[in-house]
């Protein structure tokens, strides 16, 4: 059963063959050249590996990352509660949920065991999972009793194997006593035997460091305590007993003291990490709200505080209209029209009457106030006089024409066509006749009378049932 087992990509087997080198040389047995046995399969294997192990040694490197058997181990190993010790072999990133394990760095690694990064390696190796096994005792020990070793954690393996070690022993011993009691000069050890302790087991390293908090977004002046946990080598977390250096990305953003306690300070995001020891932890990312702006202030309340009426005209007659308008001043000094809302009063309803329109109307001599009333606020008053109407002067009757006397000859002849055309019924005629001396003297009396026999004689004509015109 080997202690180790090395997970590698196969295009990294050059690289995993220098490490079991390495790491045999230190005294651990390695399982790494994955050949099947005859009468096996793969994955018998692998379990049987995977079970028998006490750590496991992964190769991280950009092809180790994307392979799907080398996460695979890795998970497996992780269910099995084996302690995971990395290597990184080149500068990538290994898959998440295996970031927060600190990883021996290799990357500059000359193959030798002599290397002082191979020294450091081995160093933590030893203290991740105790020293390497001893070597067997030279010899055979016959009829020992053989007692098996459970390779759950690495302390109940030493002592099993020390208990085995020690029943070997005894059996040497009791045929070494047998042999002296029988041996002519044979004399009794003056020293009694001496009481092997058993080694205490190594305690856990630090692999990695998670830092907790109740949430990630804060106010100004807000503050959080962080919680820090690790994660040991021998499965357990932990909150740290050492020593905790903690730092802020961006401490203008947001500050955290020695015990973890993070203060907002303004607007952004910082990266928060702890320290323990050569281990660091990934970012915890912090945001700091803006302040909410205030409310505006409210708007002042807008007040009428005066109204004024204004006239087309201060005076009217009886019957007479006149329009009034009414405006309104604010407590801001602007102005405006009152279209609505306006009430008119009137110092007296029998000189005039004033409708919802401001339109005012004289009923009888007088001179009456008008007050317009908004609200609570009432206009000064407008006075208004009321006067009687004006009697329409007597129109003079127009002046008849002076016409000379080619006009009235002109006239004389109209009338006579016309009575020559009345006389033989053709109205029509007689009437256009008419009209042209009408055009004349529009006033003249003869002309007038003409026109009025003729309509006459027309009418009579239609009573008779004579279809005329006129």
């Amino acid at each position: 059963m080997a202690d180790i087992f090395i997970s590698y990509a196969n295009e990294d087997r050059e690289s995993a063959a220098q490490v079991a080198h390495m790491i045999e040389s230190a005294g651990w047995r390695v399982w790494w050249d994955r050949r099947i046995p005859a009468g096996r399969t793969w994955r018998q294997v692998l379990q049987d590996a995977l079970r028998d192990m006490r750590c496991m040694v992964v190769l991280w490197s950009k092809n180790s990352v994307e392979s799907t058997w080398v996460a695979e181990e890795a998970e497996e190993a992780r269910r099995l509660g084996k302690t995971i010790v990395p290597i990184l072999l080149e500068r990538c990133e290994p898959p998440i949920g295996f970031r927060a394990i600190q990883a021996a760095d290799l990357t500059s690694w000359d193959g030798s065991v002599e290397d002082q990064a191979a020294q450091v390696f081995l160093s933590d190796l030893k203290s991740a999972i105790g020293g390497a096994p001893e070597k067997p005792a030279e010899g055979k020990i016959e009829d020992a009793a053989v007692i098996p070793i459970d390779r759950s954690s690495s302390w109940t393996a030493r002592q099993k194997r020390n208990a085995a070690f020690a029943a070997a022993g005894a059996i040497v011993l009791a045929a070494g006593l047998t042999t002296w009691q029988f041996w002519p000069d044979a004399k009794p050890d003056s020293q009694p035997p001496i009481e092997q302790t058993p080694e205490k087991p190594p305690a856990p390293s630090l692999l990695g460091l998670t830092i907790d908090g109740a949430k990630d977004e804060l106010q100004p002046a807000e503050t959080l305590r962080l919680a820090l946990r690790g994660k040991y080598s021998d499965g357990t977390q932990a909150e740290p007993k050492n020593a905790i250096e903690w730092s802020s990305s961006a401490p203008q953003v947001a500050a955290v003291g020695k015990d973890g306690e993070v203060k907002a300070l303004k607007a952004g995001s910082a990266d928060i990490k702890a320290k323990v020891g050569g281990v660091v932890s990934e970012g915890w990312t912090v945001r700091v709200k803006a302040p909410p702006e205030p409310p505006p202030p409210p708007a002042p309340v807008v007040k009428l505080v005066q109204v004024r009426v204004t006239a087309s005209n201060r005076e009217l007659y009886v019957n007479g209209k006149i329009s009034l308008r009414a405006s309104g001043r604010y407590s801001d000094n602007s102005e405006q029209s009152l279209a609505s809302g306006v009430e008119w009063q009137l110092s007296d309803h029998s000189l005039a009457s004033i409708n919802r329109a401001g339109e005012l109307e004289g009923l009888r001599a007088g001179r009456v106030e008008v007050v317009a009333r908004a609200g609570e606020v009432k206009s000064p008053p407008i006075l208004v006089y009321i006067k009687e109407a004006a009697k329409p002067l007597p129109q003079p009757k127009p002046l008849a024409p002076v016409l000379s006397e080619q006009a009235k000859a002109r006239i004389a002849a109209y009338i006579k066509r016309a009575e020559f055309y009345r006389g033989e019924g053709n109205y029509t005629a007689a009437l256009a006749e008419l009209e042209k001396a009408k055009t004349i003297d529009a006033q003249n009396e003869e002309v007038g009378k003409a026109v009025e026999q003729t309509r006459r004689a027309c009418n009579a004509e239609r009573v008779l049932g004579n279809k005329v015109t006129c």
